[in-house]
């Protein structure tokens, strides 16, 4: 880099590294499970989360596992509760069966599953099921893969077809190698990735170029992550164009690494660390705005510069005046100007707000969605009734 970086700035770096290891099939699926957007604890019922909890621990642990009975009971408060209206508690209830049978032995509860396909949507139905498969590979032992292996990918597959973003990623991981594949009429991308990346592996990074352009933030940045990386005989000037394009974009979803990466490479106008290599304008002003963008998303949109209340909006705020003022110890001009500072901070203002409008959107939609699943749910009980699925009061 051409002028000194701050602790800060290195730090970012660190931070960013990749992974060297081999993932474990349970850090894999708590990976998928996260980008996938799946439910938080918090959004989990109790119900759900001690089944989940028993997975986790060393309950889960030969001796010290629950026995049938305990489980039969455990699986009767779930579905009673799902009965009730919880629609995470139905789609355990209906994945239960498929990774550990002694939970809802003596209960045919397989209408559940196309009754949530049926209310829910193909793209948010076959995604729910497809989030509460993961959640048996992140136990402690890992309990029987199979049913996870064959039916996650499954339903993902068939959510990421009908449109749905947060089975994409998943979809993207799980296809064969090769080019024989054709887009679902209606789902073209904007943007195909060029052969000189895809050639072999065209539905992989169709289904992950696919998710980056409906929004998903972690596939915008992982997209731009590959044009990053340029290889002999990848045009520089596309690449770069590429890459500033796409973490602009996963920035302004919510991914503060790709902001992180942003400032640092518009500080320069170049950057070469680890392996990538992008070239681009120096632009002091964007680097300000993705810094101040960055920590608005740590402190609920909020620019604080006091270090005591956000470590990221001082690191900010330190550039800006760096920027403004410039440092002579390091030969570091000023490249920024007042009225692009204010500027910046504005429009980081306009980006964070435009981002949580997005997610209220989204969620608002979710629970609509799940609301009027609610109202069709005297349906299921009949159908239950009629399997001989026995139900409590009130159900």
């Amino acid at each position: 880099m051409k002028y000194a970086l701050s602790l800060f700035s290195a730090l970012f770096w660190m931070a960013m590294l990749p992974a060297v290891a081999m993932a474990t099939a349970a850090e894999e699926a708590k990976f998928f499970y996260e980008e996938a957007s799946g439910p938080t604890d918090e959004e989990l019922s109790s119900e759900v989360g001690f089944i989940r909890y028993t997975y986790t621990t060393k309950l889960s642990h030969s001796g010290l596992g629950l026995d049938a009975s305990e489980k039969q009971y455990l699986f009767n408060e779930l579905l009673t509760n799902a009965l009730q209206g919880d629609i995470h508690a139905l789609a355990m209830a209906a994945v239960l069966p498929h990774v550990d049978p002694e939970f809802s032995e003596g209960s045919d509860v397989t209408p559940i599953e196309p009754w949530l396909i049926r209310h829910l949507g193909e793209a948010e139905g076959h995604w729910l099921l497809g989030v509460f498969y993961l959640h048996w590979l992140s136990g402690s032992p890992p309990l029987s893969h199979d049913p996870v292996y064959l039916n996650a990918p499954k339903h993902f597959r068939k959510s990421a077809l009908a449109g749905n973003r947060k089975s994409m990623l998943f979809a993207s991981g799980h296809v064969p190698k090769g080019d024989d594949f054709t887009p679902p009429p209606g789902q073209e991308l904007k943007h195909p990735m060029p052969d000189y990346i895809a050639k072999g592996e065209r539905e992989k990074w169709y289904w992950t170029v696919r998710a980056a352009e409906l929004g998903d933030a972690w596939a915008n940045y992982f997209v731009g992550s590959e044009y990053a990386h340029v290889q002999s005989g990848w045009p520089l000037e596309e690449t770069s164009r590429m890459v500033l394009y796409y973490w602009d974009r996963a920035a302004r979803f919510g991914y503060s690494n790709a902001a992180a990466w942003l400032s640092l490479i518009m500080e320069d106008g170049e950057n070469t660390d680890f392996g990538t290599h992008v070239v681009t304008e120096r632009d002091c002003k964007k680097a300000f705005f993705y810094m101040a963008l960055m920590a608005r998303m740590e402190t609920d949109g909020e620019y604080l510069k006091d270090k005591k209340k956000s470590e990221a909006g001082a690191a900010a705020e330190f550039h800006g005046q760096k920027f403004l003022k410039g440092i002579p110890k390091i030969n570091f001009a000023p490249c920024m100007t007042q009225s692009e500072y204010d500027a910046a901070l504005k429009e980081s203002k306009i980006a964070y707000d435009e981002f949580k409008a997005r997610q209220a959107e989204e969620k608002a939609a979710q629970q609509a969605l799940y609301d009027k699943a609610r109202e069709a749910l005297p349906e299921l009980r009949a159908e239950l009734a009629a399997v001989g699925v026995k139900m409590g009061d009130g159900q």
